[in-house]
């Protein structure tokens, strides 16, 4: 067979419907760089971290990976991609300037994925060849005395050179060339010379092994040494200065402890003014030993000799005695240190509030109360107040009898109306006859109409016994103690017998004699007797029986 008719008969199988195949294509690899990051700036020589990954629908560790930059070409990375996919390495040769990094992939197949990042790294620093130079001396402001040697210093360095292999020559416009300068081995280099009077552009130059210089220039100004300032105090000899080698003495310089003439007038005392001279003449300075006084303790103010150590505090916001507090002792200062005064503003504390007892720390009107000490602690004029420490319950009183109840409460050092109960008990808080300590007994029912006036809940009568009954017998009057009849109910009224007792009538016995005696009390010759007696002398009886009444209504409680 022929090709051509292989590619037919390829061509018709393949367009045979009853037939099916299909193709296997082959992707390309993936990439990504996840460092370094676009647009990231280096230094150069600076570590770059490269990392990408690679992914495919093969064996990504058979994959032909590769880093390149725009400037440098292929980079070195000849490790392949991890199980992962996971390419890596690091650099620190990339050249400076703008670098184009590509990671590229290759299959098998020769399909190819890449992913690029541009980075920038820095130029490289370049060498300095030139040497440099920098003058130490003379310092601006610095002047030369004619005729007077003078030391001229500078600091050298090089970057290709030691300091001693540079060579430092100094010339002045005026007179050329004063002195040569040989560096030490930090670069600092000096030398002497001696100049006129007159003002001198001076010329400092270093020269290195490679024929390189570097020059630096300063303006110095040789004077006489009567107006020369040399101890840079701004006054010279000619100027008035008395001391020019000491900067703290110069025409109007203040006095200080040194024993010197500070203002070059002899006229003003030594160290007057100054912390060692006692300026108030109080016998005190402010840094002693003084120069005019012997006392050895600091004078808190020299300016008035009412303030010194020995002198007496007053009220004045001054610290009179220097012993380092306002006022103290007076009522605008806090004696006790607890934060409060008798008489605020206060010099030393920020209360303002009045302390009743400037001599005692824990009483203050921020002080908390406490019960039973006798004290008003907190200054309100009170020493039972509700919540001070050590406080007790009290429960609501309100027919203060001592008995509360619970509809309310508070803590009190001692019970206050209307906190006066003890407990909980009573049973009628309006009325003070009504509780539970009640022992005494009632006629008249309560508010609610029931006699239980102890809160025990039921009622008891105090009379119980009845049957009470009086009888005159021949000699003597006999009867029992009680209610005549019933016993009433609580509040009920009733007669009630407690005794019986036998009462003879005198006057009726003298008139009638023995009779009645003899023939009994309640005889008929007695009675006669009685009835026919003269005048009313028997008032109706010889003898009669007296009942004693305990009460007529019916006690409770």
């Amino acid at each position: 067979m022929s090709r051509i008719s292989m590619i037919a008969v390829f061509a018709l199988v393949a367009c045979n419907g009853a037939d099916k195949g299909f193709v296997v294509y082959n992707t390309p690899p993936a990439v990504t760089i996840s460092a370094p990051l676009e647009g990231q700036v280096f230094d150069a020589g600076e570590p770059v971290y490269f990392t990408g990954q690679v992914v495919d629908d093969s064996d990504v560790t058979a994959l032909d990976v590769e880093w390149t930059s725009s400037l440098d070409g292929i980079l070195p990375d000849a490790d392949p991609p991890n199980p992962d996919g996971l390419v890596e390495f690091v650099s620190t040769a990339l050249g400076s300037g703008t670098h184009v990094i590509t990671l590229r992939a290759t299959d098998a197949g020769n399909e190819q994925g890449e992913a690029t990042v541009t980075i920038q790294v820095g130029d490289a620093e370049i060498p300095v060849d030139e040497p440099t130079i920098e003058i130490i001396s003379p310092a601006p402001g610095i002047t030369g005395i004619d005729g007077e040697p003078f030391t001229f210093a500078a600091h050298v360095e090089d970057a290709n050179d030691p300091p001693a292999a540079l060579s430092v020559e100094l010339q002045s416009s005026s007179t050329g060339f004063i002195c040569f300068m040989v560096p030490d081995g930090s670069g600092n280099g000096s030398c002497q010379g001696t100049l006129p009077l007159g003002q001198h552009l001076l010329t400092f130059t270093v020269d290195d092994t490679d024929g390189f210089s570097a020059s630096a220039n300063v303006v110095f100004d040789v004077v006489d040494r009567n107006d020369a300032d040399l101890d840079m105090d701004g006054h010279t000899p000619n100027g008035g200065d008395c001391n020019d080698s000491a900067p703290t003495i110069y025409p109007g310089a203040p006095e200080v402890c040194d024993g010197l003439d500070n203002d070059c007038n002899p006229n003003t005392e030594i160290d007057v003014n100054s912390p060692c001279y006692d300026d108030d003449l109080d016998g005190y300075c402010e840094a002693p030993p003084c120069t005019n006084a012997t006392n050895t303790i600091p004078d808190c103010d020299d300016s008035t000799e009412l303030v010194s150590p020995e002198a007496t505090e007053v009220q004045n916001l001054e610290d009179d005695d220097c012993d380092g507090l306002i006022d103290e002792g007076f009522p605008n200062y806090d004696d006790d240190g607890d934060g409060y005064c008798e008489a605020p503003p206060c010099v030393n504390a920020a209360g303002t509030q009045q302390d009743c007892d400037d001599a005692n720390g824990q009483v203050n009107p921020g002080a908390p109360e406490i019960c039973g000490d006798g004290v008003d602690n907190n200054c309100n004029t009170l020493t039972n107040e509700q919540n001070a420490i050590g406080c007790s319950i009290f429960f609501a009183d309100n027919d203060a009898d001592g008995y509360g109840t619970s509809a309310s409460n508070a803590c009190y050092c001692e019970a206050q109306y209307p906190y006066t109960g003890a407990n909980t008990t009573d049973c009628d808080d309006n009325s003070p006859a009504v509780h539970p300590g009640q022992t005494q007994w009632f006629s008249a029912p309560r508010s609610n109409g029931s006699f239980d006036y102890n809160c025990d809940g039921q009622q008891e009568s105090r009379y119980t016994t009845g049957g009470g009954t009086c009888s005159l017998g021949q000699f003597d009057c006999n009867g029992t103690s009680g209610w005549v009849g019933a016993v009433p109910p609580c509040g009920g009224a009733g007669q009630r017998i407690s005794s019986c007792d036998f009462n003879l009538n005198e006057t009726c016995a003298v008139y009638c004699g023995a009779a009645c005696v003899g023939y009994g009390f309640f005889s008929s010759q007695c009675s006669s007797c009685e009835s026919n007696a003269p005048f009313g002398l028997c008032n109706g009886g010889y003898a009669t029986c007296d009942i004693s009444y305990g009460g007529s209504l019916q006690e409770c409680r």
